[in-house]
């Protein structure tokens, strides 16, 4: 219960296990190259800058949906922060093949430079008349940055690493990015009675602020830019031929389809469902937030046990094993007698979504082109973000066909299937990493 397709990637039609043409030299120092992510000096400084950025994205969203129901009504807050993915949504396909074109690290300071002004003069605004309008036009200005910072994002992280790093590294940072989320809304929620929608842009621009500066500091592994051997595509074709691309890599294929059943099984309960068991139960907010806990804290300790643990072989079984789990976990929640049985239940889904999560993101790594990194990661994005709307309707809407109960039995079966597809195909089911040093 982990959602699995928001991670980025990497390989030109490379067997699985086998070298992959076009990626750049390992990005490390002479007699470093050895050691593990949680050690690598540049590695950190960007972890530590993108958490930072986390953290100051949910203060926002935080102060965005409270400013919006207080100028309006909670409806209008639902519009607001559903226009802001819009840009986002429809651009990130495009965002991908600027990537592959002008490299990650000069887009991510970009964006993030873009976004702290953007931050900065709303909190100049909001003093002195905020509004709903201005509301939506950073809302959508924010989405705009965000279609060309998510596939830089997805193409940066294999240039900051050796491929034996790659898993500690993927560990790492989804245990960065789940504390950053846990503390990010709460502190959001302090200071909003401190300063409102001024304070909260002023945090989240000085939190971009911090991740420019770890980007600066750091310098990934140069790969080929789109078009260097020849006459530049344009941008439409170059996204033509990334889809093109990601269809034909069979491996690639793979685990972009099991990622997005796993996604399309885990978005719809975990954001919906876990309020409706808590109604039906009669435990309330307080039995949503025990679950919610439950799964943070599974989802910590799955990723801490990738830190340790580096399987690199059969990683399709291994994928398939933690789906099964995540299956039952699912389907328990719907059924458990009492909240402590739920946070059993929400914690061993977290627990296996983390190695599943690891474990496919770091195949899209591997096996993707150094050319094409931002392309898939594209891709990607868009299949992980595009989803969450459609499955939180339908959960809703089959909930109130069917119950409950059969709601999560159907996004269950979605992640069942998941696994069976995962030992079906020999592709992904024979996959590996790059083995440790």
């Amino acid at each position: 219960m982990n959602t699995t397709a928001t991670a980025p990637a990497p390989a030109r039609h490379a067997a699985a296990g086998a070298p992959v043409d076009g990626l750049p030299d390992a990005p490390v120092q002479p007699g470093t190259a050895e050691l593990p992510a949680h050690r690598q000096p540049a590695y950190l400084r960007y972890l530590g800058g993108q958490a930072v950025s986390i953290l100051g994205d949910q203060v926002w969203y935080v102060a965005l949906s409270y400013s919006a129901v207080q100028l309006a009504s909670p409806g209008t807050a639902g519009v607001v922060l559903a226009v802001s993915s819009l840009p986002r949504l429809a651009l990130l396909l495009f965002g991908g093949a600027i990537v592959d074109r002008y490299g990650p690290r000069r887009l991510m300071i970009g964006s993030d430079l873009a976004r702290g002004v953007i931050a900065l003069v709303t909190a100049a605004l909001a003093l002195a008349q905020p509004s709903v309008a201005l509301l939506v036009v950073v809302a959508l200005a924010f989405g705009l940055a965000d279609a060309l910072f998510l596939p830089a994002a997805g193409a940066m992280l294999p240039r900051l690493l050796t491929p034996t790093q790659l898993t500690g590294g993927l560990a790492l940072n989804g245990l960065a990015a789940r504390l950053a989320l846990t503390v990010g809304a709460p502190l959001g929620g302090l200071l909003l009675p401190l300063g409102g929608l001024p304070l909260a842009c002023l945090v989240n621009a000085a939190t971009f602020a911090v991740s420019v500066l770890a980007l600066w500091s750091v310098r990934p592994a140069q790969g080929p830019a789109l078009g260097a051997d020849g006459p530049r595509p344009s941008i439409g074709a170059s996204v033509r031929e990334g889809l093109r691309y990601l269809a034909g890599h069979r491996l690639l294929r793979a685990v972009t389809l099991v990622g997005l059943l796993v996604n399309l099984g885990a978005v719809g309960p975990l954001n919906v469902g876990l309020a409706l068991v808590a109604d039906q139960r009669g435990w309330g907010a307080g039995g949503i937030g025990v679950m919610l806990a439950g799964f943070g804290i599974g989802s910590v300790g799955g990723n801490l046990l990738m830190m340790r643990w580096r399987p690199t072989g059969r990683l399709g079984v291994i994928v398939a094993c933690c789906a099964l789990v995540q299956c039952v976990a699912l389907f328990a929640i719907a059924v458990a007698p009492t909240p402590v049985w739920a946070f059993v239940a929400t914690a061993v889904g977290g627990l296996a979504g983390g190695p599943q999560a690891v474990l496919l993101n770091g195949l899209t790594h591997t096996h993707t082109a150094d050319s094409h990194r931002g392309r898939v990661a594209s891709i990607n994005n868009l299949a992980s973000l595009g989803i969450v709307p459609l499955a939180m309707a339908v959960m809703g809407f089959a909930a109130a066909l069917l119950g409950t109960v059969a709601a999560f039995a159907a996004s269950a079966a979605l992640i069942l299937a998941a696994a069976a597809l995962c030992l079906a195909m020999p592709a992904l089911r024979q996959a590996r990493l790059a083995t440790p040093a």
